[in-house]
């Protein structure tokens, strides 16, 4: 009998055979799981913390990386992998605990802001030290660029909760409303804003209960004009909030996962329940999410229970889950640097101590990928050794008459070194007690059992540093056993 390994989905029956309970430390693919990448990490220590991480590029090709936390602002030297204070003349900040930096890039300029410190404002071309940003832009907690203008949201102070402000056209310097496009909206409707992004021909506000699009109309009369696109849902986590492309968005809400303003539910019945059991609910407000640009996955930090940071994954293109135990830090979308053979001796003690293959994204520079600072405050790239993978499939009644016998097992995948256990119940409901994990055999690849259960549910497990690519299903040798 072919037993699946089937997608991830803890909120459906068990008894289905169409998902998993329990998949930890693998990736989608579309006929299986695939491995996941462990930490590579390359960096020193921040001094704190990290509280918000960005890269930019110069006209000449050259990636600049830059870190912050509560009190400083950091960019990476990829001489030794330290990090150096470019913080500007308001240093030391004070980011606020439920705060972090935005960072947006306008032009030549970057933009670094939290709610309670002066904007600052970084030349990428010339390099340096952040500035206080000129004009007197008030303090915001988020940003983008619209076009021409860069918009800040959530300004100081209670009506500026439910705020947008733009600034002049082509001037991030120029905050004088009435003049040169700049202006302001309050939102009369759906309560305070808690995030947004530059969409074609304007820009999307979501707010705690609604969505706006502010379409740019000089014809009206005005910079922009506004629409409300949701006039009830929004989303309860500021940083939960993903913007892939034009029109594709998802977000944490108060009842699970969702895409889009017209709300369409990608966690219903799959995952919602299972996440809102994990997360200490004292913290949802700080559920954090980051695209992977390289896997195509959409990653949620949340706080768990017992207080360690985890991730939950949803691959936009296969409309499937993935989680892991991998503990980590802020997450966030980095250009590699560029390691140098000379580099590399800052990393590792010697070159049999590499544990990245030589094509890896990390030695290629500027490539986007996927990175995290670790708890202990080091930038590192998902680029490490596979980790250590456990795959279930749901639990299966192999007659629907009588109990099974299971005496063996085949695993389809190219894995080479792994376990595999057999679970067995007496009974839809009852326990589930798991057998020895066995080895296959080095021949013929068959893994021995003796196992008898009206239900068997089989568990892989594929060490960490093992090479695979595809693990699909279980081939199951079993009969009756002629027990009911």
């Amino acid at each position: 009998m072919i037993v699946p390994f089937p997608p991830f989905e803890p909120d459906r029956s068990q008894f289905a055979g169409a998902s998993s309970n329990n998949v930890v430390n693998a990736l989608p693919v579309s006929d299986g799981w695939g491995p996941m990448p462990g930490l590579t990490e390359i960096s020193q220590a921040l001094g704190a913390e990290c509280r918000g991480a960005v890269y930019v590029r110069t006209s000449t090709g050259t990636f600049t990386i830059i870190a912050g936390t509560a009190t400083t602002l950091y960019k990476l030297n990829t001489t030794d992998y330290t990090w150096t204070d470019i913080s500007g003349p308001s240093a030391p900040y004070s980011v606020p605990l439920l705060d972090t930096w935005t960072f947006t890039r306008f032009g030549s300029q970057l933009v670094a802001h939290n709610l309670s410190d002066p904007i600052q404002v970084y030349d990428i071309e010339a390099g340096g030290n952040f500035a206080d940003l000129a004009g007197s832009p008030p303090n915001a907690r988020y940003s983008w660029v619209a076009g021409d203008f860069l918009v800040l949201a959530y300004l100081e102070g209670v009506a500026g909760q439910k705020t947008v402000r733009w600034c002049g056209q082509n001037n991030i310097e120029h905050w004088t409303i009435g003049k040169e496009g700049a202006d302001s909206q309050e939102l009369p409707e759906g309560d305070e804003i808690m995030g947004g992004f530059a969409e074609q021909g304007g820009f999307t506000v979501i707010q705690r209960a609604g969505m706006q699009y502010f379409p740019f109309a000089p014809s009206s009369g005005f910079t922009f004009t506004r629409t409300v696109v949701n006039p009830k849902q929004g989303t309860l986590a500021p940083r939960s909030i993903v913007s892939i492309g034009p029109g594709a968005f998802f977000y944490l809400s108060e009842d699970g996962f969702f895409g889009g303003v017209d709300r369409k539910p990608i966690g219903a019945e799959r995952v919602d329940r299972w996440f809102l059991d994990q997360v200490d609910q004292n913290y949802l407000a700080d559920v954090q999410g980051a695209a992977d640009p390289f896997e195509k996955i959409v990653w949620w930090r949340y706080r768990a229970l017992n207080g360690s940071y985890y991730r939950l994954g949803y691959d936009w293109q296969l409309d499937r889950w993935c989680t892991t135990d991998l503990q980590v830090g802020e997450m966030v979308v980095l250009a590699t640097p560029g390691i140098t053979w000379d580099g590399l001796d800052l990393l590792y003690p010697d070159i049999e101590s590499v544990t990245e293959p030589f094509d890896s994204r990390l030695f290629s520079g500027g490539r986007p990928t996927f990175a995290t600072f670790t708890t202990d405050n080091k930038l590192a790239y998902f680029t490490g050794p596979n980790l250590q993978a456990t795959i279930d499939t749901a639990e299966n009644e192999v007659d629907g008459l009588s109990r099974s016998f299971v005496n063996g097992a085949r695993v389809i995948t190219d894995a080479t070194t792994f376990t595999l256990s057999d679970g067995v119940a007496a009974f839809h409901g009852g326990p589930i007690t798991f057998s020895t994990a066995n080895s296959p055999h080095s021949r013929t690849g068959l893994v021995p059992f003796r196992s008898d259960g009206r239900l068997h549910k089989q568990r892989l497990v594929i060490p960490t540093g093992e090479a695979w690519s595809i693990a699909s299903a279980v081939n199951v040798n079993a009969q009756p056993s002629g027990q009911q």
